[in-house]
């Protein structure tokens, strides 16, 4: 008697804690910073990169649109930081006719002035200005190839050939 008794108290407990544990986890997911980036719809007023490219400098607050497209890995494992493409401008593996690349992502028959034109680095990060530990990829749905409208500041640092930008939203659009 005494045995089941004990049995049943340690099976309630361990039910209690992990339901707090899943609840905790759930509560912890919706409040996530990452979560809070994603838009509802589309920015108005995007911008291609290449056309954000010739003219945002830093400090400026930008809209822009483009795909996770660039090199292999686009996106930072670990890390809230992915590079984004404008695909009116250089042309990802899985467009090229014939080629079988195993990263569709990849931009790497284009040619190099024309990619460091038409490229950007996209991070998330904190009040100190370092990237989140946390990758953006599944963010959303996010992942290679995906198309995104982004909105966000370009980052101090920035120059002609290497534009960073810190998101404040994006929208997944596919």
């Amino acid at each position: 008697m005494k045995s089941t008794i004990i049995t049943t108290i340690a099976l309630t407990f361990l039910f209690t804690s992990c339901a707090e544990k899943k609840k905790t986890a759930e509560n912890n997911k919706e409040s996530s910073p990452l979560e809070k980036l994603l838009l509802a719809s589309t920015p108005e007023k995007a911008i291609d990169i290449a056309d954000l490219r010739k003219s945002a400098q830093a400090g400026d607050t930008v809209t822009f649109t483009g795909n996770v497209i660039g090199s292999e890995p686009v996106f930072m494992d670990g890390r809230a930081v992915m590079i984004m493409g404008d695909p009116k401008k250089i042309t990802s593996c899985n467009l090229i006719p014939g080629d079988e690349c195993e990263t569709p992502w990849d931009v790497c028959c284009d040619d190099p002035d024309v990619i460091k034109a038409s490229i950007v680095t996209v991070q998330v990060v904190d009040d100190a200005g370092k990237p989140l530990k946390t990758g953006l990829k599944g963010l959303g749905g996010m992942k290679e190839l995906s198309a995104l409208t982004v909105t966000g500041e370009v980052a101090e640092g920035s120059n002609k050939d290497n534009m960073l930008v810190n998101a404040t939203g994006i929208f997944v659009q596919r």
